[in-house]
């Protein structure tokens, strides 16, 4: 028995779009103590199109990325938080872990002291707040593909 082809080329690939899953949006780890810069940025972040998960304290943080740690493709952290830890504090215990995920720091208040262990502990970046929206999001966009 002959098979007989009944959709052409520009039928299987229009079957082909309409069929695949959609394309995952990346997803981003925002980590402050201040409220009102998680709010602020995190709708910065959304509106480049990349999901954003918020955390207020380091310790949040940390059950959020090993409850979420597969779907979290970047974390942003505040160096300097009240309470549950510093961003430092939180790179460190993921490195312990070995959980490595890209990191960018934020800061409002940073030594040079603060800025060499950072970048000793391998983050992406470093910015000052207040952030410039241009700059984060061009970091985002080079460092998420």
């Amino acid at each position: 028995m002959v098979n007989q082809v009944i959709l052409d080329e520009e039928e299987l690939q229009a079957l082909r779009e309409i069929t695949a899953p959609p394309a995952r949006r990346p997803v981003v780890l925002l980590v402050d103590d201040d409220r009102d810069v998680l709010a602020e940025m995190c709708e910065l972040i959304e509106g480049a199109g990349i999901r954003c998960l918020t955390a207020g304290s380091a310790a949040e943080a940390l059950r959020r990325i090993h409850r979420d740690e597969s779907d979290i493709d970047l974390l942003i952290t505040d160096l300097r938080m009240e309470g549950e830890g510093s961003g430092l504090e939180l790179i460190r215990e993921l490195n312990d872990i070995g959980t490595f995920l890209p990191i960018i720091v934020l800061s409002g208040q940073a030594d040079t002291r603060d800025v060499i262990e950072a970048m000793r502990l391998n983050v992406l970046d470093f910015m000052l707040k207040p952030v410039d929206p241009d700059y984060l999001l061009g970091a985002l966009r080079r460092n998420l593909g």
